[in-house]
């Protein structure tokens, strides 16, 4: 009997990027289960040729599973539409269109249309799966029924066992303060600009911001308007936008920092919550999404963006060792919770109804 097939299908995949990574990460487990794998994509970035395939080069057998990644309007839900295998939806949530309106209207509108197609896509699956709480409530306010909660399937990094020393681009004084996520209107990017303003204002200029993500050419307005905020509050020397870093570039910023900040307004899951935690920074985090769901309980949570308050709250998370242990400890108790789920155990049983 030939091998039974599970196919991942998403708009994009990208390195980097968190769906992208789910949908490896979801390759290797099914793998472990004994299916064979593949994924497959509309939309693929640079570097990204042996681990994902165009879509129109499935084909797949009537017996196959398809799982689909929804989290944009794409050609490729049209396509697998059109085949005769078992379908499961993984629900990423789809950011709101109204933050793109002045950078981007194409975006704007294939995100408008992604969300409309949860409604109309709503009876098209076998099985439904969300990746949080907070995206399967948004999908049983659609009228979706028996969603199941499939958490990311991160495969946590071990925990660095040394810091390493600050090299030479990260020599500074002062705390160093991280975001990494794409450079994005509802990641709010801007907002931590402001941060840094306020923190020079409050406690001077010894400090360094790192704003680590992909920044795409669609985006381009919206990466300006970051450039001429630097300019405009005088902070080049402190706020640092490095764009795509490589993982092991990655891991050494996240060793390298003090305090992990998030102003993000729209999160389904947020995996660079879980990366911060991982290596032993604080978190500090809007609570919007899906973000509270994810720190369940951990770091700390803000409900107002009052700059004022939170470059002091953040300066003492800092420089207060008691405050800095209490706010690890959290961490590290979330940590073990996330790491004791699998994902195997939640996929076995549907994957044994569609079979």
């Amino acid at each position: 009997m030939a091998r039974q097939n599970i196919h991942q299908f998403a708009a994009g995949f990208n390195l980097g990027d968190a769906i992208s990574n789910e949908m490896q990460s979801l390759k290797s487990v099914f793998r472990r289960l004994g299916y064979s794998s593949e994924i497959f994509a509309e939309n693929t970035g640079p570097g990204t040729g042996a681990l994902v395939k165009k879509y129109k080069y499935c084909h797949a057998k009537n017996k196959d599973i398809i799982f689909y990644h929804h989290s944009i309007h794409s050609s490729v839900f049209e396509y697998i539409q059109r085949m005769k295998c078992p379908k499961v939806l993984v629900y990423h949530n789809v950011t709101p269109p109204s933050y793109f309106e002045k950078y981007d209207l194409k975006l704007t509108y294939l995100l408008g249309q992604g969300r409309e197609e949860l409604s109309q896509i709503r009876d098209e699956f076998n099985a439904v799966f969300a990746v949080s709480d907070f995206n399967k409530r948004e999908l049983e306010e659609l009228g979706y029924e028996n969603v199941k909660i499939l958490p990311i399937t991160y495969q946590i990094p071990p925990k660095p066992n040394f810091v390493a020393p600050r090299t030479d681009e990260l020599q500074f004084r002062g705390p160093r303060f991280l975001f990494v996520g794409r450079i994005t209107p509802n990641k709010k990017q801007d907002d931590l600009i402001r941060f840094a303003y306020y923190y020079s204002k409050t406690f001077g200029p010894d400090f360094q911001l790192f704003l680590v993500g992909f920044s795409s050419k669609e985006l381009y307005l919206y990466r300006e308007e970051l450039e001429r905020m630097l300019d405009f509050y005088k902070l080049r020397q402190n706020v640092i936008i490095t764009d795509f870093l490589s993982d092991e570039s990655l891991q050494r910023i996240y060793r390298e920092c003090d305090l992990f900040i998030s102003m993000s307004e729209h999160e389904g899951f947020c995996v660079p919550l879980l990366e911060a935690m991982v290596h032993g920074i604080p978190v500090m985090a809007y609570d919007a999404g899906a973000v509270r769901e994810t720190l369940s309980g951990a770091g700390v949570l803000f409900k107002e963006k009052r700059m004022d308050l939170l470059v002091e709250l953040a300066n003492k998370i800092v420089n207060d060792p008691e405050l800095n242990r209490a706010v690890l400890k959290t961490q590290e108790e979330r940590i073990g919770n996330f790491s004791r789920v699998r994902p195997e155990s939640i996929l076995r049983p549907v994957l044994a109804e569609l079979a």
